[in-house]
């Protein structure tokens, strides 16, 4: 069992901190800015962000077990259909109404942080269809945090997701889950996005998990594009991925990917001169 020491927690608690700050950067360039940028722009913001800060990006140069390819982006940027692992290539721009889903992970002193977000591009409307599921999303990984204690059951957290998804008229992407993570990327235990009545995994106190519920309108399958990397849906529906770094307390768990607002000032003062840079000279 992947208990952590307080030491381990303390560089993956640093690392989550990163990887929030970036996200929210990246969050607020893109927003502000999406008409003049491409995904390679927002790739290259990323990764000058958090090797300032004294990470490393943790998918750069990363070979997953269900490829032979190693990935040379620091971010996976996916869109609308996209659920994860699309390219930051210069190729892919945005557009109003886009959802925008960025995966990032951070390594700091050999500990790794695992995080993701999702946005809808320049709306006004708070009740369309993706804002609903972006909406939907973020809540069922809120709500299923109830359920992450010590001794709890993973089974209770996935079925928190699976049910408040459902109940909402959306359903979880069932192929892909959250997991463990910590002194490596992807870690045990698996931490599925729907009931499984049958997997008795435990949840420990000082334990870290990625939880990371995949939602989409549509029917729920799945399709690998040529790329090797982008996972998108059969059916062209669109798709939202939330995703926390969590520690297992024997009481309330800690969102570590979570940065408090006085580090994040900090932080921005570090790459204040960064953002500005892209900002003039960065553009399609």
């Amino acid at each position: 069992m992947l208990i952590k020491s307080e030491k381990d927690i303390e560089k993956i608690r640093i690392a989550s901190y990163i990887n929030d700050f970036t996200l929210k950067i990246l969050k607020d360039f893109i927003e502000n800015n999406y008409e003049k940028i491409n995904a390679k722009v927002v790739d290259d913001l990323a990764f000058e962000i958090i090797t300032t800060l004294g990470g490393y990006p943790a998918f750069k140069n990363y070979k997953p077990p269900f490829t032979d390819e190693t990935y040379i982006y620091s971010i996976t940027l996916s869109l609308n259909e996209e659920i994860v692992h699309g390219l930051p290539v210069a190729s892919k721009v945005f557009k109003k109404g886009d959802i925008v889903s960025i995966d990032c992970g951070t390594i700091y002193k050999g500990f790794y942080s695992d995080s993701a977000i999702s946005f809808l591009l320049d709306s006004n409307n708070n009740n369309d269809l993706k804002s609903r599921l972006i909406r939907v999303c973020k809540e069922a990984l809120d709500n299923c945090l109830d359920f992450v204690y010590h001794n709890s059951f993973v089974n209770l957290v996935s079925k928190a997701i699976e049910d408040y998804v459902l109940d909402n008229g959306f359903r979880v992407i069932k192929e892909l889950s959250g997991h463990g993570v910590g002194k490596k990327l992807h870690e045990e235990p698996e931490i599925p996005n729907f009931y499984t009545p049958n997997y008795k995994q435990k949840l420990y106190n000082k334990m870290t998990i990625a939880i990371e519920p995949m939602i989409t309108s549509g029917n729920g399958k799945i399709k690998l594009l040529k790329d090797n990397w982008t996972i998108i849906t059969e059916d062209h529906s669109p798709a939202a991925h939330f995703e926390y770094t969590v520690l297992v307390t024997k009481s309330k768990p800690e969102i570590l990917t979570n940065i408090p607002t006085n580090l994040f000032n900090e932080f921005y003062k570090k790459v204040k001169d960064i953002i500005l840079k892209y900002l003039k000279v960065k553009s399609i």
